[in-house]
């Protein structure tokens, strides 16, 4: 309820979203052996232990999407879109985009934390990582790389992916890689970079996965436009 408050999100809204979806206070202890990592608006992200299974990571992505009561996406006047409400239809839609990204959770979330990789989830209900070797490393570049429902972070493993992660969420700012291969904060909203993300999560789902490689191959442009060119850095 504390966010709720701070967010200024009705008592009604939170009772709704209890109601539609079946939520009850067991329904966040998939969070409770994790990890919370802060933003400095005081938004709640959560680490992904090793060995968490693809379930558990779909139910915590959900939970810290309802917990947080909010992204904080609109408190940027310059954001391409109109921040979406919190409320039951919202919670929906992420469930319903989770389970057409299915593959992300049963497939890429063992595989990433199964090689040390990091993933957290974060505010707008979707995950953002790191991969823990060089073959995952091939799977992210320019400023990060959406693959389904996860964000992988563009910054080599050898960084130490979990500190890296906790760096990013802590600063509220995009990161990127120097000239001289040192990671560093950027200027971007962290807020407006997940928005763009996440629309690419949505695009995965609408467009199905080879659908989407196939986007990605032949309007490569047009997607990052669909996204928000602001909010993903390009302008």
């Amino acid at each position: 309820m504390e966010n709720a408050e701070r967010q200024g999100v009705p008592p009604d809204t939170i009772v709704d979203i209890a109601r539609r979806h079946d939520i009850t206070p067991a329904s966040f202890e998939v969070l409770g052996g994790m990890q919370r990592v802060k933003d400095p608006d005081g938004k709640s992200f959560f680490q992904l232990p090793k060995g968490t299974s693809g379930e558990d990571a779909r139910k915590a992505v959900l939970m810290t999407y309802i917990l947080n009561a909010g992204t904080d996406y609109g408190d940027n006047p310059t954001t391409d879109f109109t921040p979406e409400p919190y409320n039951a239809d919202e919670v929906q839609r992420i469930i319903d985009r989770q389970n057409a990204n299915s593959w992300t959770y049963d497939e890429d979330v063992p595989f990433i934390l199964g090689a040390d990789g990091a993933l957290m989830t974060t505010p707008n209900g979707m995950l953002m990582g790191m991969g823990g070797n060089w073959v995952q490393d091939q799977f992210s570049w320019k400023g990060g790389t959406a693959w389904g429902d996860i964000f992988m972070e563009n910054i080599d493993h050898g960084n130490n992916p979990s500190q890296q992660l906790r760096q990013i969420i802590e600063s509220g700012t995009s990161w990127n890689v120097g000239a001289d291969g040192t990671p560093r904060a950027g200027s971007l909203d962290l807020d407006r970079l997940l928005h763009h993300e996440e629309m690419h999560s949505r695009q995965w789902a609408d467009k199905g996965y080879f659908g989407m490689l196939w986007a990605a191959v032949t309007d490569s442009d047009g997607i990052e436009k669909e996204a928000g060119l602001g909010d993903g850095g390009y302008t």
